[in-house]
């Protein structure tokens, strides 16, 4: 079964919230002989309402609950009183194992240039699989074609391991501060639409900077494939938006975002936003 088989969202009563506990393991030996696994080693994750194990830990794992996680992140959006005017969505992967979760703030916008609109959302994670770890970030939400804005600002990122407890003031103060640098990013936005960009310019980016592979010869290489993925939604968008970084900056956005055709969409998807945050990072990722 893979990670897009259940999408649930807030309206369906809590589909998050099925209760879930923590057993001992054992193995079988020849399908006869059972040998009981040492809680210091290793325990599970069971979901009790059907049965199934969705994840393996080491004994010092404390699971964050998805009901826990749901609900820290809204108080910390009622405590950082940005805004009463939110949609919002819960979506469940491997039946249950991963949650991901989206609120998108309607009256929090930026607006480049006209007819070109950013929202401010927050995004947070949760798995029992340990494949993710607790994550809340804020980040805009281009409403061109809803592909997400990767932010290269970590101030309003929260991530916990699952042997910690959720601070939800902190969350609150970094939501806070996620606005700020948001609003703060209009006039970043505008210096990049006025930045030109050729066709070479924004191939030997993306060879350089995104589809590098890594190997102990002199010789540079690159993955193809994904170089012909991000030159096509260059094409695409420097037809819409002009040869500028404003449309380099959004196909690879759209790149990061647009993982359908992946065997495992939601992680793939997090695999490469978390590959754009390091590469908008890295000195003011400048296109040579």
């Amino acid at each position: 079964m893979n990670d897009m088989t259940t999408i649930q969202e807030l309206e369906t009563v809590n589909a998050w919230s099925f209760p879930v506990t923590t057993s001992d393991l054992y193995a079988v030996k020849d399908g006869l002989h059972r040998c009981d696994v040492p809680p210091s080693m290793a325990r599970c994750i069971m979901r009790t309402d059907t049965n199934e194990v969705l994840g393996v830990h080491g004994s010092k794992y404390k699971a964050i609950l998805h009901d826990d996680v749901v609900n820290s992140v809204f108080d910390a959006v009622k405590q950082s009183g940005i805004s009463k005017d939110y949609d919002y969505k819960v979506e469940l992967f491997d039946n249950g194992a991963k949650l991901r979760g989206t609120i998108d703030f309607n009256d929090l916008v930026v607006e480049p240039q006209v007819g070109d609109t950013i929202r401010f959302q927050v995004l947070f994670y949760n798995s029992y699989d340990g494949s993710w770890a607790f994550q809340q970030q804020a980040r805009g939400l281009r409403l061109w074609c809803l592909n997400g804005c990767t932010h290269s600002d970590t101030l309003a990122n929260t991530w916990a391991k699952h042997t910690t407890n959720v601070n939800i003031e902190g969350s609150a103060a970094k939501i806070q501060a996620g606005l700020d640098a948001f609003f703060n990013t209009k006039d970043q936005y505008k210096a990049w639409m006025s930045t030109h960009v050729s066709d070479d310019m924004a191939e030997q980016f993306f060879k350089h900077a995104m589809c590098r592979i890594q190997n102990k010869t002199s010789t540079f290489k690159w993955n193809e494939r994904q170089l012909d993925q991000l030159m096509s939604c260059w094409n695409s968008d420097s037809q819409s938006l002009g040869k500028n970084k404003w449309a380099l900056y959004n196909a690879c956005t759209y790149w990061a975002t647009h993982t359908s055709e992946s065997r495992s969409p939601a992680n793939t998807r997090r695999l490469r936003e978390n590959q754009l945050s390091k590469v908008f990072k890295k000195s003011n990722w400048e296109v040579v």
